[in-house]
Order: C-alpha cells, then sequence, then structure tokens
C-alpha cells in the first residue's frame, strides 16, 4: 500500500444524506422549463451527473437550447439552499474527515454541483473548516464517469493520482476513479446497490465512510516501515 498524501471524496450521499432535498429542488427546476416532468426514480437513476444532463436526457429539450438550460441550471441554483435545509451529515462523516485533515493530509470536493451551492452546503455542515480544496461542475470541462474532475483534485491538492485516496457512492464516481489511477473507495451509502459499485472495479468497499480513517492509519505505518 503506497502512502496516501490527500483524500478525494464525493459529497452528496458519500458525506450527506441530501438526494430527497435535491429531488424536491430539481422537480420543481424541470416544472418551470419543461412540460414533461420526470420521476423521482429516473432523477435517482441520474445522481452523481450534472443537472444539465439530467435535463437534456429526461425530457426532450435539446443540448443546443441554450437558453433553456441557463434558466433551468439558475432556477436549481435558486431552490438548491431552500430544499437542502433537511440535508444531513452522513455518521462518522465530519469526523472522518478530521480526521484525516488533522494527519496533514488535504481534502478536495469532487462534486457535480455548481461552486456556489457545494459551498453553501460545506458551510452549513461545518465541512468547510476540514476540506481546503473543491472541484466543481464549474470547474471541469467533461464530468464523472470521465477522470477529469479526480485529476484535477490530485493536482489541487499538490499530489500524484498514485497518492490520493477518491471515496464516493455512485457507479460514476467508481468509473471515474479508477480511469484517473487513484485508490478507489466504493462506499453504499447512497441509492446505489452495491452490486452496481463492485461492477466497476473499486480498490476497496467499505461499509462506511469511517474506515478511511483505518486506510490512512495503514498506510502511514507502512511508510515508516
Amino acid at each position: 500500500m503506497p502512502g496516501y498524501q490527500a483524500l478525494l471524496t464525493d459529497l452528496d450521499g458519500t458525506l450527506i444524506h441530501s438526494q430527497d432535498c435535491i429531488c424536491d429542488a430539481l422537480l420543481a427546476a424541470f416544472q418551470t422549463v419543461s412540460k414533461v416532468t420526470p420521476s423521482k426514480e429516473e432523477i435517482m437513476g441520474m445522481f452523481g451527473l450534472p443537472v444539465e444532463v439530467m435535463l437534456t436526457t429526461l425530457t426532450d429539450i435539446s443540448p443546443d437550447d441554450k437558453e433553456t438550460i441557463a434558466d433551468f441550471i439558475e432556477e436549481y441554483k435558486r431552490q438548491y439552499p431552500i430544499h437542502m435545509e433537511r440535508a444531513r451529515l452522513i455518521d462518522g462523516a465530519l469526523e472522518t474527515v478530521k480526521y484525516i485533515e488533522g494527519l496533514g493530509c488535504p481534502v478536495c470536493l469532487i462534486t457535480s454541483e455548481r461552486r456556489k451551492n457545494a459551498a453553501h452546503i460545506l458551510g452549513r455542515m461545518g465541512l468547510d473548516r476540514y476540506i481546503r480544496f473543491m472541484v466543481t461542475r464549474d470547474d471541469v470541462t467533461c464530468f464523472k464517469p470521465d477522470p477529469e474532475p479526480i485529476l484535477k483534485g490530485a493536482a489541487a491538492c499538490g499530489t500524484a493520482p498514485k497518492g490520493c485516496v477518491y471515496i464516493g457512492e455512485s457507479p460514476f464516481d467508481i468509473e471515474a476513479g479508477v480511469a484517473a489511477g487513484v485508490f478507489t473507495v466504493a462506499v453504499p451509502s447512497g441509492n446505489w446497490p452495491v452490486d452496481s459499485l463492485v461492477e466497476q472495479s473499486p480498490d476497496c468497499v467499505v461499509k462506511d465512510i469511517t474506515e478511511l480513517c483505518s486506510i490512512f492509519d495503514e498506510s502511514r505505518r507502512r511508510r515508516t516501515i
């Protein structure tokens, strides 16, 4: 096991319980721009992808309709803080991020949310004290399952991909992490069944996020041998 120097982490379903909140915000945004309103199940099936991808996939709105897409994103941004008042931390998430940051390992958030939304929820949950860097939808050309955001997260932390641990709860997360060459940890704390995560060949599957602490501890112990 190499010496891990940074933690990259997904947000929704990995650090916070927010799926229902996001679904409600998205449904409100869909209703403002489209005659077609997707079901909650359809939205959940695309969790981890950018919201504009959801819009153009789940409705008849064309990817070339930039004005409608922009209106949709703006309405979603408006709805996001309203509905995210109900979001809650996943048990052990704050303590785990604090512990790893306390080891001197920078933590970077990798999220398909826009930067303003991500900053809002990190501050509300107290995670902003320990998560030093963010790679958001505003910072990349391609998003998960493309490895670009993972590679940018590693670069933000000043660490080679092989020196990073990345944790996520969706197949898109795991596929991106594996493609980026980071140590990829799957955690079934969201809506995706564990089999769908295992299919993407993560390096490790954990029961909950607190197991990251032992992964970093073991890494540090091996470096001193």
